[in-house]
């Protein structure tokens, strides 16, 4: 018999006891999430995440931070005022926040795509998050789970990298080619594969020795081999091809890159917005910081409601535009979008398709998929993996969702294959002259892809910047080196959010295309991007 007091023993076949359920957020939830967190991160090296609240239930606190250690995974919640601003703060409802955190990969990338969240600060570590709530290295959710009565039940088993794939004959057969003309640009490239990515597409043109080269490797997703046709996001070198559409009505009289973006759409006025002028926008140097970005959380929203959300943006007082770099990843393109679309008359998607990919023979390239390409395409779309950090490759949902992909998002998800972005630099390489007809006469290439912004530089190795394009900085250190230590000062191209790198030398006659679908830290990224770029000047005898 046991003494007094102590437990009944149990049984191995006896269920243990259920844990009692308490909503997302209550006092009770946060006193037991204290209780199994263990040790606290560390404020300097945690992602301090903001959740306020648009309808917290009786009892529940309206506003949480959550400190994350990107690292390990480990949560840590308190409710009531920040001391500090957080990294980021998402304004949601309280099911939303329940999605946020214990709900499957697709459906926390859908929250984005409503309209009613509202995202402050950089976006960019959304991505990592996600992959942390994905993989739960420290299996910090799942002990949150079993005492929230709210979580959602969730069919994602959170995949992880599949086994390698087998490419089909003629892809192999490609990149043998491209290894015997660029064997020091493919070994760099085989170098990142399973490191920082899972898989890569690249095309390489140069025309006084004749050089092209295309070629993929690895996967775009798991089970599913990158090839050449494969079509991957390009990200923000999408916006390269906006930027060719203001020149082109530049050269034809009906615009003027200096005037306010007001004066083309009326309804952008007061509030501090009638004094942001296109060359701002293009140069990244409007007084609106990246966090400040109004369409962080609908960035794949309805465009309406976008436009709406426009409307009632306000700039912030006490800094002057061209103070410092203040890229827009969203707001910027779309009012680009909206100034093209008033001026000429045709939709943005319209305007580029028959102006710009017609001409250079883009034909594998689309501007917004039609709902029914996506369905046609959807099992072989590559998607984005989250790498670095030290931990597993994360395959994600991000852009390649339905609405992500039908729904425009100017400036960022346009799709199509390396070569079909490197005929683009190849035309403008050219003076403007397309495989099929002019885009721009030379000396509007000339204006675009000069160094217009100069002085300034960002903790993301941004440096000086024509009319948007990024263009060579090396001349500033190698932390501003954008396309490789022996490109010319003439070279222009662009990033696409540390996976994608796209640019034209005009002094050496070089084009180089290069997507990566794994996404990873600034530092690592811009280290694999110029490493890669010296190769390739190193093959072709360039250096």
């Amino acid at each position: 018999m046991s003494d007094a007091g102590t437990a009944p023993h149990r049984s191995r076949t006896e269920a243990p006891a259920a844990h009692p359920l308490f909503s997302l957020f209550s006092r009770e939830w946060l006193r037991h999430a204290e209780a199994t967190a263990g040790r606290r991160p560390e404020e300097g090296a945690a992602l301090r995440l903001g959740l306020r609240l648009t309808d917290p239930p009786d009892g529940v606190a309206g506003q949480i931070l959550v400190l994350t250690d990107l690292a390990t995974g480990a949560l840590w919640f308190r409710a009531g005022e920040w001391d500090e601003r957080p990294t980021l703060v998402l304004t949601l409802r309280h099911d939303e926040a329940a999605v946020l955190l214990f709900g499957d990969a697709e459906r926390r990338v859908r929250l984005f795509e409503h309209g009613r969240l509202v995202l402050e600060g950089v976006f960019l570590f959304i991505f990592f998050l996600d992959r942390l709530l994905q993989q739960d290295p420290s299996g910090a959710l799942a002990r949150l789970r079993r005492f929230t009565a709210d979580a959602p039940r969730t069919a994602d088993p959170w995949p992880g990298a599949a086994a390698p794939v087998t490419a089909p004959d003629a892809e192999t057969d490609a990149v043998r080619a491209a290894t015997e003309a660029l064997p020091r640009t493919m070994a760099a490239l085989r170098a990142e594969l399973g490191r920082t990515t899972p898989g890569a597409q690249l095309h390489v043109s140069h025309a006084p020795s004749g050089t092209t080269v295309s070629a993929a490797l690895g996967s775009c997703r798991p089970g599913v081999p990158f090839t050449r046709a494969s079509l991957p996001i390009w990200y923000c070198c999408s916006k390269t091809l906006g930027a060719v559409a203001i020149g082109q009505l530049w050269e034809r009289g009906l615009l003027d890159p200096s005037a306010p973006v007001a004066h083309y759409l009326p309804w952008y006025d007061g509030d501090g917005r009638e004094r942001v002028t296109l060359y701002q926008l293009l140069t990244h140097t409007t007084a609106v910081p990246m966090g400040l970005d109004p369409l962080h959380g609908a960035m794949a929203a309805p465009v309406a409601l976008r436009r709406e959300q426009l409307r009632n943006m306000t700039i912030p007082a006490g800094t002057p535009p061209g103070a410092r770099i203040n890229y827009g990843p969203w707001w910027a393109w779309f009012l680009i979008a909206e100034v093209v679309r008033a001026v000429d008359g045709r939709d943005y998607e319209r305007y580029l398709a028959e102006e710009i990919l017609a001409p250079c023979g883009m034909t594998d390239t689309r501007v917004v998929l039609t709902p029914q390409e996506y369905r046609a395409e959807a099992d072989r779309l590559p998607l984005i993996h989250i790498t670095g950090g030290g931990l597993p490759a994360q395959p994600t949902h991000w852009y390649a969702t339905e609405a992500s992909c039908t729904r425009p998002i100017p400036g960022l998800n346009i799709r199509g294959p390396m070569s079909d972005l490197a005929l683009f630099f190849t035309a403008l390489a050219d003076g403007g002259r397309g495989r099929h007809g002019r885009i721009l006469l030379p000396q509007t290439v000339m204006a675009l892809t000069a160094h217009h912004r100069v002085g300034l530089v960002d903790p993301f190795g941004n440096a000086d910047w024509g009319l948007g394009f990024r263009v060579e900085s090396r001349h500033l250190g190698d932390e501003c080196t954008a396309f490789s230590r022996h490109a010319s000062p003439r070279t222009f191209g662009h990033y696409g959010l540390w996976t994608s790198a796209a640019f034209a030398d005009p002094d050496a006659g070089l084009v180089v295309a290069l997507h990566l679908n794994g996404k990873t830290w600034q530092e690592e990224h811009q280290e694999r991007m110029i490493t890669i770029g010296d190769a390739v000047y190193q093959d072709l005898r360039l250096t």
